[in-house]
Formats: C-alpha cells, sequence, structure tokens
C-alpha cells in the first residue's frame, strides 16, 4: 500500500489593512527619526527650565493666563482641526502621482458621458418639441 506524504496546506497572511500599513509605515519612520545628541541635549535643557519654574507659583499663575488667553483666541473648530491633521497618514510621492493620474482619468470620462448625455438629449428634444428631423 502506497503511503500518502501529502504536503501540509500553506496558509496564507490575510492582506494588511490599510490602518496596519499607516501604522507600519509610522513605524518605519519612527525608527528612522532618532534624535540627535544636540535635539537631545536641547530637550533635556527645556525639560530642566520646565521643571524649575514650576515650582514658583507666579510662573504657573502666568502659564494658565497664556492657555486661557490662547484658548480665547484661537477657535475650538482651529485646535480640533489641527488635532485631526496630525492624525492623518499623508500618501508618498507615488501614491499621490497615482492617485492624481487616476482622477484626471475618471474626470475626463465623466465628462465625456455628460457630453454625450447632452448631446442626445438635445437632439432627442429638438426631434420631439419642435418636430425636426
Amino acid at each position: 500500500m502506497a503511503e500518502n506524504k501529502s504536503k501540509p496546506k500553506r496558509r496564507l497572511k490575510p492582506p494588511q489593512s490599510v490602518r496596519e500599513k499607516a501604522q507600519q509605515s509610522k513605524n518605519i519612520i519612527a525608527k528612522d527619526k532618532k534624535p540627535g545628541k544636540l535635539k537631545q541635549a536641547i530637550k533635556r535643557l527645556f525639560i530642566k527650565i520646565g521643571n524649575f519654574l514650576k515650582k514658583y507659583k507666579l510662573f504657573r499663575i502666568i502659564a494658565k493666563i497664556l492657555k486661557f488667553i490662547g484658548l480665547i483666541i484661537v477657535p475650538k473648530y482651529i485646535r480640533n482641526s489641527w488635532k485631526e491633521i496630525k492624525l492623518v497618514t499623508w500618501p508618498n510621492r507615488k501614491e499621490t502621482i497615482r492617485l492624481t493620474y487616476a482622477v484626471l482619468a475618471f474626470a475626463i470620462v465623466i465628462g465625456a458621458f455628460v457630453a454625450l448625455l447632452d448631446y442626445g438629449l438635445n437632439d432627442l428634444f429638438k426631434v420631439i418639441l419642435l418636430g425636426k428631423h
């Protein structure tokens, strides 16, 4: 009797969703943007200055006043819009060009369809209403 030596079934990965692709590209970009020593030193300096100023009541009061003025000057809609824009994953150059061509092609096709429909309906109404052949 011959033994049935079948290969195990190959399992395919499900395709990545748009959200997973965006998260993966963010992770790649985050790995590429490692801060330099100068940038880290400046960041530490600002943190130390901030911690120093937090100790004094006057600076806390001034910070609260400036924050309140900022809330009045900049409307809530603009603040929320800015937060949303930060969350957007923008396409790269190649994808932008591809999508632009797709939009242009779609616009040309729809424009031609509307022009043909307009021409046909124009002739139809001339025949029906005016009785011209």
